[in-house]
């Protein structure tokens, strides 16, 4: 018998992944319903309609407080249970443990829907990864209850779900060593048809959609990236030209033929354009010991030549014996490649899975309390001394400007040695969002940020 599924929203940002459930659940024909997490009463909600199960697929950032309302709704509903999935849970199986879990789902969802219904409590599934071609997310349901994503400047679409790297701080080596590189690549690497795709995004229109962002980590990856790219950007421009920025990689631009740029470029304006850390060490601390400088800016200079414009990301806050001068060696390095160009400089997060979760756990690095998994605050992982902790966090506001003006290093060096109140450090970090936002979308960008804001919940 069809049963009533209740499917929680956390966050800013879109639950791609829980969108794909919903499709898979209502291809069984089940009922669905979303609610928004962090609505004061969304318990409340949820008791009143009732469900069957109640699912939950948290990043990290979100876990604890899913666990709140799971425990919430378990304590109002006797008969309800809790399903837990997606990338923390793929880390941490073992959060079957709660008492706020009842069922944990590994890996997709497809063909653990039956079994979600029939198992015990405390069972651990392993989904059964498929073809893209019968993967159907369910987007209109999800706008219509969660009117707050609905009104994002920004949607997400991906054409496939993996990485072809093994970053020391990404999960995607657990991931494979859990289901193989085949069934890796044959399901995360492949990509999705485009006329689902297009389907897809003609949702989007119907909202108000400012600028799509294609997901995918990298965008060229795979051997299929030209004939695909072939087929999707034409019917992109001539079905939906909303404006799309993707993310690429060094190693994947120097790679790519000119014909892949040129086709690259007629769909996006901007790409944004991993870069992580400078100092060789630093590199090899995160598995991607291949990268040199020179390759950032041959990758940087081609970008530009096709009149890609080019954000790019890096990562501060390591675990090493000088974490602000590795800081400032990776600003710098940014200046000398792209001065003038936007620059995201995040600290950074150990997530559970990751080979430098584990590294910097087997090793005995403190971790600091305050890290929520919020960028914006500046509160990394890697718990330092009072002094540094403040230069680091310091850095990761002020480097847009940094980068932007060129600032020299004295005056960098100057600046990171400040105390900042309450008020700057919210207004350093709506500043840096404000310009990715205008390095993207223009000026127009500055008269709709009061908007933007009001639809987030902004930590700083």
């Amino acid at each position: 018998m069809p049963k009533k599924f209740a499917l929680v929203h956390m966050g800013n940002d879109e639950l791609y992944s829980l969108v794909f459930v919903a499709g898979e659940l209502l291809k069984h024909e089940h009922s669905i319903e979303w609610f928004d997490g962090d609505m004061e009463d969304v318990v409340d909600q949820m008791e009143q309609w009732g469900p069957d199960f109640v699912c939950f697929s948290p990043l990290t950032t979100y876990f604890e407080d899913c666990l709140r309302v799971s425990r919430d709704i378990k304590n109002r509903c006797s008969g309800v249970r809790t399903v837990f999935g997606g990338h923390h849970i793929f880390a941490v199986p073992e959060s079957i443990d709660y008492d706020e879990v009842d069922i944990v789902v590994i890996g997709p969802v497809y063909g653990v829907i039956e079994e979600i219904i029939s198992c015990p409590s405390k069972s651990v599934l392993k989904g059964t990864p498929i073809v893209s071609e019968n993967m159907f997310p369910a987007r209109h349901e999800y706008y219509r209850a969660i009117p707050r994503i609905a009104q994002r400047h920004r949607k997400y679409i991906m054409s496939h779900f993996g990485c072809m790297y093994n970053c020391s701080y990404c999960a995607t080596s657990f991931i494979r060593s859990v289901f193989g590189s085949k069934v890796y690549n044959d399901f995360w690497m492949r990509r999705r048809p485009v006329s689902h795709l297009i389907d897809e995004a003609k949702i989007l229109m119907e909202y108000d959609t400012k600028e799509v962002s294609l997901e995918d980590d990298d965008v060229l990856a795979g051997q299929e990236a030209e004939a695909w790219l072939e087929e999707f950007i034409p019917a992109w421009k001539r079905e939906i030209n909303l404006p799309m920025y993707a993310n690429v990689t060094p190693m994947t631009i120097i790679k790519a033929s000119d014909k892949v740029l040129e086709i690259l470029s007629e769909g996006v304006a901007s790409v944004q354009m991993g870069v992580q850390t400078a100092r060789p060490e630093s590199l090899k601390l995160f598995n991607r010991g291949f990268q040199k400088e020179d390759q950032v800016k041959k990758a940087y200079d081609r970008l530009n030549s096709f009149g890609i414009k080019v954000k790019i990301e890096v990562i501060i806050g390591l675990p090493v014996d000088d974490p602000v001068e590795d800081a400032l060696d990776t600003v710098k390095m940014i200046q000398r490649v792209a001065s003038g160009t936007f620059v995201s400089c995040f600290p950074l997060m150990l997530y559970p899975g990751t080979t430098l979760y584990k590294k910097c756990r087997d090793e005995k690095i403190e971790l600091n309390e305050m890290c929520r998994y919020e960028w914006h605050t500046g509160e990394g992982a890697v718990k330092f001394d009072k002094a540094t902790a403040k230069k680091i966090k310091n850095i990761t506001k002020m480097a847009t400007m940094f980068v932007k003006y060129n600032i020299e290093e004295q005056w960098m060096r100057a600046l990171i040695d400040m105390d900042s109140t309450d008020s700057a450090s919210k207004q350093l970090s709506q500043c840096q969002y404000l310009e990715s936002l205008v390095f993207r979308q223009g000026k127009d960008a500055v008269d709709d940020f009061a908007k933007v804001l009001s639809g987030m919940q902004f930590r700083y």
